[in-house]
């Protein structure tokens, strides 16, 4: 770490990540991607950790603090502390922005024509619905939030529900449109956001999914659960 030996420090952290996954070693790592002006990587490693969460231990995500990689780097040392009082250390950091941009621009807009919803993660899904709710304020539009669920067929056998959950993430995203997002909740859970969307069109979007979800072999059972967003505009998602 004096050394600011950020290639081997991230390869130790990686290593120790990988064989104790649930000790936030992924903190380190987004820290020192970051030192390092590699946004995309931090980033990519804080999507994959919610998901990891998300999935094996149904939640309890050290969310704050990875946030805070992000929002207060100048609590880190090194490159990004360095110099900091002198007038050079800001042209160099601002320079290192500068350098940036098209990179930013990148991972910002997709490169491809988008097709189909949006997946996300949740963290991410939660901002996307608040900034619905904000929009609908100045532009009145509806928006539905869509709880979709996947059950085990009576006097089935057991399902592989990691494979299943994948084909009925494929499906979703093929089934919405393209201002459509959708994020998966723990094991069994799929939450929807349809916006310019009525309430009572939430069956036909539904029937869509279990037609698609069942012409690819999927093997569980479907249910869903939909409301309006003004219903839950004062509840946490």
């Amino acid at each position: 770490m004096k050394n600011k030996d950020y290639k081997n420090r991230l390869l130790l952290y990686s290593r120790a990540a990988s064989i104790y996954p649930f000790e936030k070693w992924q903190l380190k790592q987004m820290q020192c991607n970051l030192e390092m002006y590699r946004y995309d990587e931090a980033l990519a490693i804080y999507n994959e950790t919610v998901e990891l969460y998300d999935r094996e231990m149904g939640g309890d995500i050290p969310l704050r603090e990875m946030q805070e990689c992000f929002e207060a780097l100048e609590l880190m040392g090194e490159s990004h502390k360095r110099n900091v009082n002198e007038a050079n250390g800001w042209k160099h950091m601002d320079r290192a922005f500068r350098m940036k941009r098209n990179d930013i621009k990148q991972a910002i807009f997709e490169e491809e024509d988008a097709q189909g919803a949006y997946y996300c993660t949740y963290p991410s899904f939660v901002d996307y619905c608040r900034l619905v709710v904000r929009a609908k304020e100045r532009n009145e539009f509806s928006a539905v939030l869509m709880f979709l669920t996947l059950t085990q067929k009576k006097a089935q056998k057991v399902m592989d529900l990691q494979n299943q959950m994948q084909l009925l993430k494929e499906v979703i995203g093929d089934s919405l449109r393209i201002g459509d997002a959708f994020t998966r909740y723990g094991n069994r859970h799929f939450i929807l956001m349809l916006v310019k969307t009525e309430l009572e069109f939430c069956s036909a979007v539904f029937q869509k999914i279990e037609a698609a979800y069942a012409k690819r072999t999927g093997k569980g059972e479907l249910w869903y659960y939909a409301d309006m967003t003004q219903e839950l505009r004062r509840s946490s998602l």
